[in-house]
């Protein structure tokens, strides 16, 4: 009797964590990639330049520095250097900040809908709007009022992160 209690009790806990993870999908897709190929969407993947490192006491804060973080996590994170390009694929909203740490761009993609908090996001970077056409992403400030609406395909090359705490990309 009570090794199929333990079966019956198994059996739901699987189920649970397997509703959970379906749950958990992307809100801009079915949970799987576009299955056209980039070539045949408006937004496909957009190629960016990183710009210069930036000049000051940022661009070589050291062992005092932090590196920029997002919560929950991003669904790829990557390091550019400046002058080399990036490409942001279509149904990202992708975000680029300076790392004192490693001396070079962070790249955050975010592609499932959720509201991002942001830590040590300082100084000017850039981000692409690359989601669906007329996706809205929202910047927020520590009050949690808007500071920016972004409508995709929207991007900017300079953008000031510091008053943004957070972000919501959809």
């Amino acid at each position: 009797m009570q090794t199929r209690r333990k079966a019956a009790g198994l059996v739901a806990a699987v189920g649970l964590a397997t509703g959970t993870l379906l749950a958990a999908a992307p809100a801009q897709a079915s949970g799987a990639a576009p299955a056209a190929g980039p070539a045949e969407r408006p937004g496909a993947g957009r190629v960016q330049t990183a710009p210069p490192a930036p000049v000051g006491p940022r661009a070589d804060a050291g062992a005092m520095a932090s590196s920029p973080q997002v919560s929950p996590a991003a669904e790829r994170i990557r390091y550019v250097s400046s002058g080399n390009d990036y490409t942001c694929s279509y149904g990202r909203l992708c975000t680029r900040v300076w790392d004192p740490v490693v001396g070079r761009w962070k790249v955050f993609d975010l592609y499932v809908c959720r509201t991002y908090s942001l830590s040590y996001w300082n100084g000017y970077g850039g981000y692409v709007n690359n989601q669906t056409t007329g996706t809205r992403a929202y910047f927020y400030n520590s009050s949690g009022g808007v500071i920016k609406t972004s409508i995709a395909l929207d991007g900017s090359t300079s953008y000031n992160w510091t008053p943004v705490w957070k972000i919501k990309n959809c």
